[in-house]
């Protein structure tokens, strides 16, 4: 073999080893970023739990309200 398709073979292979670097790299930081939006998900999945939960005792304690307010009064409590 000729010095110049060793430099050739070395110089492939050392730019596939740094294209290799680089995906391992980006698949690192992606990784994490996808972590990061799943773990935000979930924090808004339990914000708009608790919100539901506060607005649905919210309209139970209205329901209550009307309810009594719209029910017939005894005879003794009329005016």
């Amino acid at each position: 073999m000729s010095n110049k398709r060793i430099k050739k073979k070395w110089s492939r292979i050392e730019r596939l080893e740094n294209k290799v670097a680089q995906l391992t790299a980006e698949n690192i930081l992606l990784t994490a970023a996808l972590r990061n939006h799943a773990d935000n998900i979930r924090n808004l999945d339990d914000i708009v739990k608790r919100n539901a939960q506060a607005t649905n005792s919210r309209f139970d304690k209205i329901e209550k309200q009307v309810a009594n307010g719209n029910a017939k009064k005894p005879f003794w409590k009329r005016s």
